[in-house]
């Protein structure tokens, strides 16, 4: 027997008081571990009698840690977390060619899904789980994740970044549109067509409003007839010629290659930033999440066809 239980009889203890801590509630902690208030008031309680000490002090209506509560609360954190490590460590073991990826859904359904088959044929014994993420703070090591893409200057602490693409913003439509409304020679004249706006809720980007500020059109209040939750929608409605859209170089690169898209003028906007490939630093990498980042990387997202006006 670990000389631990001497201290400490049941783990359940030790997890029934880090949720408690972490939440500053037994009720949440309750809800957290599917148990009732009370069983986690009880666990508590038998943890203190077991180790002679005072964990939890009430300040009004909120729970709050003593000293020795809160050494305990980093000791235990540190230690759950380094054996989470340690486990998922010898899991990807086993599953080594299993490799977990999360983009965007506007970067799964515009730029990778094209793109899979070619993977596939390179590394065949490469498994993908891909996450379509709605954020852009993804924990990698937390949620487990091998690969990702993060728009920024690359420096995250705790995070390895190589440069995928600069951020080129440019106003895209359809043929048709552009062929019904006509030319369009001054981004000032953007104000009177239909934008497309979109407004991703966990995640910042660059909408119609910036846009024009960047190019010195003044702009009011524009009319948004059309609103997505997703830029990815917003681009394929300009696709069947509902408007104009604001489209990422390497998210409408194969829709203006293909004739589908068009770049309503020549103007577009430059961030100065750039969307990195990223992988936790605090792990070893899997075999298969290299050749996957290898492969990205070797797709050329800068590259996309934008030379001249009938792009």
């Amino acid at each position: 027997m670990h000389r631990l239980r001497s201290l400490v009889p049941s783990a359940n203890y030790l997890f029934a008081f880090e949720a408690a801590a972490r939440r500053k509630s037994f009720t949440a902690a309750a809800q957290e571990l599917n148990v009732s208030q009370p069983a986690v008031s009880k666990t508590i309680r038998l943890l203190e009698e077991a180790t002679g000490l005072k964990l939890f002090r009430r300040e009004h209506t909120r729970l709050e840690l003593t000293a020795e509560g809160q050494r305990l609360y980093k000791e235990v954190q540190e230690s759950f977390d380094h054996l989470h490590m340690v486990i998922s460590s010898l899991q990807r073991k086993h599953s080594s060619d299993i490799v977990r990826v999360s983009f965007s859904t506007s970067f799964v359904q515009l730029w990778l899904l094209p793109r899979l088959k070619d993977f596939k044929a390179q590394h065949p014994h490469v498994s993908l789980r891909i996450e379509e993420s709605s954020r852009d703070d993804q924990d990698l090591i937390e949620e487990d994740i091998d690969v990702s893409a993060r728009l920024g200057n690359g420096k995250w602490p705790g995070i390895l970044a190589w440069h995928f693409v600069t951020e080129e913003v440019w106003p895209v439509c359809s043929p048709a549109y552009l062929a019904e409304h006509g030319p369009i020679e001054h981004p000032s004249q953007l104000l009177g067509h239909t934008l497309l706006h979109f407004e991703e809720r966990h995640r910042s980007r660059l909408g119609w409003h910036e846009w024009l500020e960047r190019q010195a059109v003044p702009v009011g209040k524009l009319k948004q007839d059309f609103v997505f939750t997703d830029a990815v929608s917003s681009i394929e409605a300009a696709v069947f010629g509902q408007g104009i859209a604001l489209g990422w170089k390497h998210l409408v690169h194969d829709h203006i290659k293909a004739g589908r898209l068009i770049c309503a003028l020549p103007e577009n906007y430059r961030s100065g930033q750039s969307i990195h490939i990223i992988m936790p630093a605090q792990r070893p990498p899997k075999r298969g999440a290299e050749l996957f980042r290898d492969w990205l990387m070797e797709q050329g997202a800068d590259d996309a066809v934008f030379t001249d006006r009938a792009m």
